[in-house]
Parts: structure tokens; sequence; C-alpha cells
């Protein structure tokens, strides 16, 4: 993949502009924001349309913090005299790339933070909340698997135009459009087409006031360098047809690479990332412009300003224990979504079973089916604290033997997965029957099946000394043995967490 994080623009030539179309000129010469730059380089500029603010990221270790803790920072800066950065770290050993998208009329602050895990690249949108708050957005069926993805946020708060590369892209990163549905909500992402995506990489877009003029930068056109930027117009609101895109030209596009194009209504500079005869960073330049392009006065429908309140299916995944909400994944056939709260919406019963997972817990299997009711459905998730205990009541055996029900391998590869995503932790699996028959053949079945159970999770990949087990026999019931209907509950293989 062609690194589109550019570095320091050397030369500045003086040219004649003449107007792009009737909308937009440029005037002068590009000036370097030396006040700004460094030599770690500067890369995904985004302004701030409800007030003179300026947000980017940086790549380096100037803080001096380790190179598994820190990889890039968000830094903010304040009006024209460009006040000394405020600065959002990145948190977690996993993050990789931490980039700004944008900024609502209520302050709200929306991020882009893709995390490296086994792996596999993953990307997210968060929002940084006006009352200090962070939380995850929740974006049916965003599927960001690129190392890098950078977005924009439209100036009214309605669209987020997305760069990411997922199943359905038309080659690496494409361009995507994300529609808020209401305060809290947002639409399924929704490629913005063969006109504008390639084969190759389109990245950092821009929004324009009038949500219909786009500027990005790609590397899948004939241009004057690696990355130039180009600007296309939105002919309908399938948000998939547009105008044949335009490079912009000298003095903004050069031999070296440009991204990160975006100006505000009203305002005579527009700002970007360039980078010529340098060592592979970018600084932040400026330009003036003259852009006459209206803002988009369409009035927002009510249901996008107001909570959306009607009958859907959701998901609510708690802990067990304490009934709390917790952070959670739904991973799919080919797509993954995650929530800070553990809150999801189902748009669609598919009859898909899918995984819902988080950090330290034990993960589950669900059917996306008629068997969800409308309104909160509850998921329990069981957390494996050290001490704790966990029944595995779908890992059946053949009467009288050691030999696993079919069917029984799909919840042990529940605890194969929470045992790769939890690398210290040690478990003890326990067998138990009801106290029927001979004492001394029960504990010898409880032995075998546990040592079954065992010999497969081994087999799956996990290291043998993560992994005791014992047979009780009918010696340790929960229940009674009275009734068949109590004694079930006695036949069982559950582990203990010993280490975490």
């Amino acid at each position: 993949m062609k690194n589109y994080i550019t570095a320091i623009l050397i030369a500045i030539l003086s040219f004649s502009y003449s107007p792009l179309n009737a909308q937009i000129q440029f005037s002068g010469d590009p000036i370097n924001l030396l006040g700004l730059n460094t030599s770690e380089g500067e890369n995904f500029l985004v302004l701030n349309p409800h007030k003179k603010m300026m947000a980017f990221s940086k790549e380096g270790s100037e803080t001096g913090l380790s190179e598994a803790e820190y990889i890039e920072r968000f830094y903010e800066v304040f009006d024209s005299t460009w006040l000394p950065p405020r600065i959002f770290t990145n948190w977690g050993k996993d993050k990789g790339m931490f980039s700004p998208i944008g900024f609502d009329q209520n302050g709200n602050e929306f991020f882009n933070e893709v995390s490296f895990f086994q792996g596999v690249y993953k990307g997210r949108v968060s929002k940084f909340s006006n009352d200090g708050g962070v939380a995850y957005i929740e974006v049916p069926f965003l599927n960001s698997q690129s190392e890098h993805q950078s977005g924009c946020l439209s100036k009214d708060g309605r669209y987020m135009i997305i760069s990411m590369e997922s199943n359905y892209s038309y080659g690496v990163e494409d361009l995507y459009m994300i529609e808020r549905k209401s305060n809290q909500e947002w639409k399924s992402p929704i490629n913005l087409g063969g006109e504008i995506n390639t084969e190759y990489q389109e990245i950092t877009p821009y929004l324009a006031p009038d949500n219909r003029t786009l500027f990005f930068a790609t590397n899948g056109r004939v241009g004057e360098g690696s990355f130039d930027i180009y600007y296309s117009r939105r002919l309908d609101d399938s948000w998939r047809n547009w105008t044949t895109p335009i490079n912009i030209g000298t003095p903004v596009n050069t031999s070296g690479a440009e991204t990160s194009f975006s100006f505000l209504a009203g305002d005579e500079w527009a700002y970007y990332i360039s980078s010529r005869n340098s060592d592979g960073y970018g600084d932040m330049y400026k330009i003036k412009i003259k852009a006459d392009i209206e803002e988009d006065t369409v009035a927002i429908e009510e249901e996008v300003v107001a909570e959306v309140v009607e009958e859907v299916i959701k998901l609510k995944v708690v802990d067990k224990k304490t009934g709390l909400p917790i952070w959670s994944e739904i991973i799919g056939d080919d797509y993954t979504r995650a929530s800070a709260v553990g809150s999801f919406v189902i748009e669609e019963l598919t009859d898909e079973e899918v995984e819902i997972k988080s950090q330290g817990y034990l993960p589950i299997n669900l059917m996306l089916n008629s068997d969800l009711k409308l309104g909160d459905n509850i998921v329990e998730l069981e957390p494996i604290t050290v001490g704790s205990t966990i029944t595995l009541n779908h890992v059946l055996f053949l009467r009288g033997t050691s030999k696993m029900i079919l069917g029984s391998e799909k919840e042990l590869d529940l605890v194969v997965d929470m045992m790769n995503d939890n690398p210290n932790i040690k478990i003890l699996l326990k067998g138990h029957t009801d106290n029927q028959g001979d004492p001394i053949l029960n504990l010898k079945l409880s032995e075998a099946r546990v040592k079954a159970v065992r010999k497969y999770l081994i087999s799956e990949g996990i290291n043998a000394y993560r992994i005791r087990s014992i047979g009780y026999g009918g010696n340790a019931p929960i229940a009674s043995n009275e009734t068949e209907e109590t004694r079930k509950l006695n036949r069982r293989v559950e582990f203990e967490v010993l280490e975490n």
C-alpha cells in the first residue's frame, strides 16, 4: 500500500491561476503553517465549521511513549492566532490510528480509531462528547478492515463520509456515506460508487457545505503526483451518481502527495496537507480560495434531530453478575459491529447465527431469528474472573460414554475464542455426573469426559499447560438427585478460572 502520510513542501513556486469552474478559484501562493508543522509529520487535517478551530493527527514519538502505546495523537488548535494544541491521546496497547473526522453543532468531536488485534485491523468511529465522555458510534454493518481510516462530518452533522476498506470496496480504501438517523443512531454505509472510487485508494474526503460537492484525495487516477486532490458533484440522492471527478490542479497538487483538503464557508483560506522533496512526512498549508458554494438549507426532518421512537428489535448486552451494560461486539459471517454500551439495533432477521463477545467474558452464539422480540432482548455474558465457575450447558455426551454429541464443539469453540482473547487465562475443567449407578464408574466417566473436552481445546491451538481437568463423579451436585428433571442439572461440564 502506498504511503499517503505526506512530507514537507520545500520549494513553493508562483503560478498564475484560472478558475477551476464558476464555483472555485485560487489565488496567491500556498503558505506553510510553520508555527504548527513539525519534523514528525502532520496528517488528517479537518476544520471545525462552527468556530475557528483545526484538528489534525501527528506521527512520531516525541512524547517518549513506547511504540506499543503510541502511534498517533489527535491535536486541536484554536482561533487564528494558532494557540498551542490541545492533545487527545489514543489509549490501549492495541490501538493504531487516531484521527479526527469533524465537529457537530453541539460541540461533540468525532474521530476515527483503528486497532490492530490478532493480526486484523478494525476501524471504528467514536465521539468525544462536550461533557468529556467518550463513546463508540454504532453504525450497522460498518466493517472497516484498513490500516488507515479517514473521514469528514458535514457542517449540519447529517452525513459522515468515511474512507475505509471493506468487503464491498472496489479496491483498497473506498469512500462511503453514513447518514445520521437520529441523535444517537446512524444508518448503514453506502459506497459512493464507481465514478468516485477506483481499485486504488480514495482518502481524506471533505463534503462542502452544500452537501453535494465532494473533495477527496486519490492515487487511482492520472495526476500530478502520488496523491492528488479531486472534486465531484453529487447528481441525486442515491449518493452513487456523481459527475466525473476533476483534478483541482496546480498549485495545490504537486509531484508529491496532497491530502486533507478543506475550507470553511465564507472563509478566504483553504487548508490541506502536502509533500514534495521530503523524507516522507507532511506539512499543513493554506491557500487563498474563493468558493461560491451555497450551503444546504434543506430542513432536517424531525426524526433526524429527535430520538426515533419506533418498534425495533434491540439487543442489550450486560454482565450476567451485575446486570450492567458492557462494551461488546457482534460478529457475523462478513461483518463486525461494536458498541461501547452493549446496545445494538437488529435491522433485519436473517436466521444467521452470530457471536457476541466482550473482553473478559465468555462469548455466546445467538440466532437472529423470530425468537427475538420487539424492544429489548437482554443478552447476558459470563465474566471470567479468577475463582468464577462457568457451566458449559451445551457440551453433551452420548449416554454412558465420553463421546460428545454433535454440536457440542460450537460451545467449546467459544471457550477457544475466550482463551485466545485472554492469553493469561488458565482454567480447570470439571466433570460431574448424577448419583445414579456405580460411584466408581461415575467417577471414571466424569474423568473421561473432561479429558475429551481438554483434548478438543488443545486440538484447536490452546496450550496444554493452560488447561487442567478433574472428574468428580456424583460427589458435587448442584441440585437434588430425587427427580430426573433436577438430576440432569448435575450432569455437567464446567470450568473454573484459575489465573487471569
